[in-house]
């Protein structure tokens, strides 16, 4: 652990310093928890156990740079990055702070994690630490909440530094759960909420398909395997590739489901036939809140759509146990509307040099609008074909 030399004013009640090797990071496992356990804003992707395993599988090529605070010898702030070499399609490569957790397309909710008290002498020794670097050329932050007091932060960073500044935004998709199920399903549209009840007739009563809401340590493994399975199934039939067909994402998952385990995080939903599993919902839950991380279903008998059923069931067993909401997390798709999600945004923050960075910058902008100008302009087909041979 490498102390960055950031000059401190008298009345400042932090230092900080900046981890830059991996087993220093493994040892802040303990006071990581306590930090994390002691804010009321965080979320499990915020925590030691998921940071941790995501840098275990994906952290090949990239460089930490953990900036932490401390008061008293209390871990009292952290900021979890990673410095990735990256390019644009063009031009040589560029030297980028992400949060550790992006770009795999797992995590949501990023952000850093500081006692509210020791926030802004946090932020002023982060900006003079970016100042006195002279090693990045851009900042990427994704996936940060609206409620977080990040991307003001930043913003004033980017003026006090002069730097290029860019916002964009995300969807995420939340299920605001009512106090019975009941209540649940006169809210959703006729036609929709027919199907629900119909699988439940199909299906709730019968002995040929049982509903598992808990699991063992010693079965957890042979569960997961069989989620796999299942969702690279469904994935192959659509002639795609499944994002499971990954060593790095399937080890990312062995890593941290047992540490969620441990912690009472892990929310496993299953259904089980009479020959093996149909269907599972990978979650896990924490202040009234289930997160869907991933989902598998069996698409041999597609008519019997088990997944739509484990949803359902899913639902009811979680209004039942009094959880307020069910998080889909970031993304798009119509059948997040049918099941009631409402709407929020979360938040994308680029910065860079004005010189260095520039071009890693601005080429994303140019590319957009000439792909917006190339739609309008060609025909479909010839516009597809250069998506294709030109792709980003």
């Amino acid at each position: 652990m490498s102390d960055t030399p950031v000059s401190l004013s008298r009345n400042s009640l932090a230092t900080m310093s900046c981890v830059t090797r991996s087993s220093d990071f493994r040892r802040l496992q303990h006071d990581w928890r306590q930090l994390h356990g002691s804010l009321n804003h965080t979320t499990p992707f915020n925590s030691w156990e998921w940071l941790f395993s995501w840098w275990q599988a994906y952290g090949e090529g990239k460089e930490l740079r953990i900036c932490e605070w401390r008061s008293g010898g209390a871990l009292v702030g952290i900021a979890p990055l990673c410095l990735v070499h990256e390019s644009v399609g063009i031009g040589p490569k560029y030297k980028v702070i992400r949060f550790i957790g992006d770009g795999s397309h797992d995590s949501d909710y990023l952000d850093f994690i500081i006692l509210p008290e020791f926030f802004s002498v946090a932020i002023s020794q982060f900006t003079q630490w970016l100042q006195e670097n002279t090693e990045w050329d851009a900042i990427v932050f994704r996936e940060m909440r609206e409620v977080s007091a990040l991307p003001n932060a930043l913003r004033k960073i980017a003026y006090e530094l002069d730097l290029l500044l860019r916002f964009e935004f995300g969807r995420a998709f939340i299920v605001p759960l009512p106090s019975s199920f009941n209540e649940f399903l006169q809210a959703r549209q006729p036609r929709f909420r027919t199907k629900i009840r119909s699988s439940f007739r199909k299906f709730g009563h019968s002995g040929d398909v049982v509903f598992e809401d808990d699991f063992c340590n010693r079965d957890l493994r042979r569960r997961l395997y069989s989620l796999f399975t299942l969702h690279q199934k469904r994935w192959h039939h659509a002639n795609l590739p499944g994002v499971f067909g990954e060593r790095a994402k399937r080890l990312f998952y062995m890593h941290f489901v047992p540490r969620f385990a441990r912690n009472g995080w892990l929310r496993l939903y299953s259904l089980r036939g009479k020959d093996g599993y149909l269907a599972h919902q990978l979650c896990f839950g924490s202040d009234g809140t289930t997160y869907l991380l991933q989902e598998g279903f069996d698409i041999v008998d597609a008519a019997a759509s088990y997944g739509q059923f484990l949803r359902a069931a899913v639902m009811r067993y979680l209004i039942e146990k009094g959880e307020r909401y069910y998080d889909f997390l970031s993304g798009y798709s119509k059948h997040k509307l049918d099941w009631g999600g409402q709407e929020n945004k979360t938040i994308h923050c680029i910065l860079s040099h004005k010189r260095r960075g520039r071009f890693y910058f601005r080429i994303p902008i140019w590319r957009d609008r000439l792909g917006s100008l190339l739609r309008r302009c060609l025909p479909e087909s010839l516009y597809e074909m250069l998506r294709r041979f030109f792709p980003g």
